[in-house]
């Protein structure tokens, strides 16, 4: 490769780090031009406080605000009011007839205790949402006060994880068929990479916040009735499209990293050309934003010493 044209190709990584192709040109272009779209991004935002609270733990402080708690907590109160006018106005009743001529009185039908629930489950949520809503402000207080606070924007972890992973494993096991498959359509050199079938998903977190969760609710449609019900559809779609939008920005976090180190990589590869006798401006940026995405994760540090090991010589060798 000619010298010219790697500060090209040097510009053009930096040029499109953090951007993805999109042919649609993302939620963006489509919230400017349809402004009742982000008004729904936004209302659905608030169904997903309530499952986030009542179903993570080890929140952030900045996470769980004080605003995302009341946002939450009116979007039960509201509910809550529609399942009590739904209770009062839509009575069960049956008529009776007595006496002589047959008088004929409408009774209303004596509830079952599980019927007594379900006409007040939102308030039993609404209650069970402030109990544990107080429990985390108070955790991340005593965090505060003895220096063992959560990372400030922690969006919690799930309670279902320990139960996901086996659904998790489940599923991979279910996928092994299809991978074979896809295995026997790659070059022969691409097979050789490995001898086991890697697994389909291992992100437990990113499983159980995308798919888990949101399956329990929808489990939890069929089992309510009436206002509730309906609180738990909306949420199960809200916290579906929450959830993956997290994910899909953390997933750009590590593949920003991954470009790093293929750039990294390139320019070992470049090094060794005998043409090459100097190093850009915009290569150093690149390798040194390498060194300091390594030096603040050991993990990251240590696998990619095992796979990268000239990376790391070259890291070494601008550190010192």
């Amino acid at each position: 490769m000619a010298k010219s044209e790697q500060p090209m190709q040097a510009v053009q990584a930096v040029g499109y780090q953090g951007k993805s192709r999109n042919v649609l040109a993302g939620f963006n272009f489509f919230g400017q031009a349809l402004p009742f779209i982000n008004f729904i991004m936004f209302l659905l935002g608030w169904f997903t406080v309530p499952v986030e609270v009542l179903f993570r733990k080890n929140f952030g402080q900045r996470w769980l605000t004080g605003i995302n708690f009341y946002a939450g907590l009116l979007v039960l109160v509201i509910f809550n009011v529609l399942q009590t006018l739904s209770s009062v106005f839509g009575s069960n009743t049956r008529t009776y007839s007595y006496g002589r001529y047959g008088q004929q009185q409408q009774v209303p039908d004596e509830p079952s205790l599980w019927d007594s629930f379900m006409n007040h489950s939102m308030f039993f949520i609404l209650l069970a949402y402030i109990l544990v809503g107080s429990y985390h402000f108070f955790k991340m207080w005593w965090g505060n006060r003895t220096n063992s606070a959560q990372h400030s924007f922690a969006d919690g972890t799930s309670r279902f994880e320990p139960i996901a992973v086996y659904l998790m494993r489940l599923v991979n096991i279910i996928a092994v068929p299809v991978i074979r498959i896809y295995i026997l359509l790659l070059p022969k050199e691409e097979q050789k990479r490995t001898n086991e079938i890697p697994p389909l998903t291992n992100e437990v977190t990113a499983f159980t916040n995308t798919i888990f969760e949101p399956l329990v609710l929808v489990i939890l449609f069929f089992i309510f009735k009436g206002t509730t019900s309906t609180w738990l559809l909306i949420s199960a779609a809200a916290l579906t499209v929450y959830a993956n939008w997290k994910e899909a920005a953390k997933l750009d976090r590590a593949l920003d990293f991954r470009d790093i180190v293929i750039e990294a990589e390139d320019k070992i590869a470049d090094r060794a050309a005998p043409q090459e006798t100097s190093t850009s401006t915009l290569e150093n940026l690149i390798m040194q934003q390498a060194a300091n995405a390594i030096e603040t994760k050991p993990e990251v540090a240590a696998q990619v010493k095992q796979q990268y090991p000239d990376l790391m010589s070259i890291i070494d060798e601008m550190n010192s």
